[in-house]
C-alpha cells in the first residue's frame, strides 16, 4: 500500500529518485574497475580501468592521461545529484522534481555513449598507444569485461528512471516544460559524450605512430626492454 497523503505516481518518483543515487554509485565505482582485458594479446599487466592501467607500478610510469574515466566520475556524480534533487523535491514537496529527473537522464546519456564507444575501440580509448610502444591501427585490440558492461546497464538504466520519472512528476501545467528540459538534457548529455570520445581518443593517440598494419612486436615502454604482441 502506498503511503497515506501519497499517490502511487508520487511513490513510484520516489523509488526512482533513490534508485537513480544507487545508479550513480554504480557508475562512479564501476570506473575504477577492470574495463578491457588484454590478455589475449600478452599485454594482462596493462590492463586498464577507466583511468587507465589500474596497476600502480605502471600507471606511475604513464602518468597521469586525459581519459573517460574523469568525465564518467563527474557524470556518475551528476546522476548522483539529479536523484538527491529529485528526493528533495518530491519528499518536501518543493522545487521541480522533474528537473532532478532530466539531470538524471542527461549525465546517463553521456555515459552511455562513452562506455558503449570503449568497445569499439578498447585500447585505443583506455591506454596512452604512443607510451606502450603501439600504432593507432591497434586502437581495436582488447576485450570489454563485466566491469565495462556493469557501468553501460546502469547508466542505461538511469537513463530509464530519469525518464520515467519526469513522465510521473512533469504534469499539467509543467508537462511541456517538462518534456522541454528533459529534451534538453539529452542533447547535452550526448554532445558531451561524443566530445569526451573525441577528445580522449586524441589525447591517448596523438604520439601513436601511424601503421596501415599496425601489429606486431611493440615495445611497452617502461625500460625493461620487454616487448609484447599487440595482436
Amino acid at each position: 500500500m502506498s503511503t497515506p497523503g501519497r499517490s502511487p505516481a508520487h511513490t513510484s518518483a520516489i523509488a526512482a529518485a533513490l534508485a537513480s543515487v544507487v545508479l550513480g554509485l554504480v557508475v562512479v565505482a564501476a570506473t575504477f574497475m577492470q574495463w578491457v582485458d588484454l590478455a589475449s594479446v600478452g599485454l594482462a599487466p596493462l590492463n586498464p580501468n577507466g583511468f587507465g592501467v589500474h596497476d600502480g607500478r605502471y600507471a606511475e610510469t604513464l602518468g597521469t592521461q586525459l581519459t573517460l574515466g574523469w568525465f564518467t566520475v563527474t557524470l556518475g556524480l551528476l546522476i548522483i545529484v539529479g536523484g538527491l534533487a529529485a528526493l528533495y523535491g518530491l519528499v518536501r514537496r518543493v522545487g521541480a522534481a522533474h528537473s532532478g529527473f532530466a539531470t538524471v537522464a542527461g549525465a546517463g546519456v553521456g555515459v552511455v555513449v562513452m562506455a558503449g564507444a570503449v568497445p569499439v575501440r578498447p585500447l585505443g580509448l583506455t591506454l596512452p598507444l604512443g607510451e606502450i610502444g603501439a600504432t593507432s591501427a591497434a586502437a581495436d585490440v582488447g576485450e570489454p569485461t563485466a566491469g565495462l558492461f556493469l557501468m553501460l546497464a546502469a547508466a542505461l538504466t538511469s537513463v530509464v528512471l530519469g525518464l520515467l520519472g519526469v513522465s510521473l512528476t512533469g504534469r499539467g501545467a509543467e508537462r511541456q516544460p517538462a518534456r522541454r528540459l528533459l529534451a534538453i538534457a539529452i542533447v547535452v548529455g550526448a554532445v558531451v559524450g561524443v566530445v569526451a570520445v573525441a577528445l580522449v581518443w586524441w589525447w591517448l593517440g596523438r604520439d601513436a605512430a601511424t601503421s596501415i598494419h599496425g601489429l606486431g612486436p611493440v615495445t611497452l615502454g617502461f625500460g625493461s626492454g620487454t616487448r609484447g604482441q599487440v595482436a
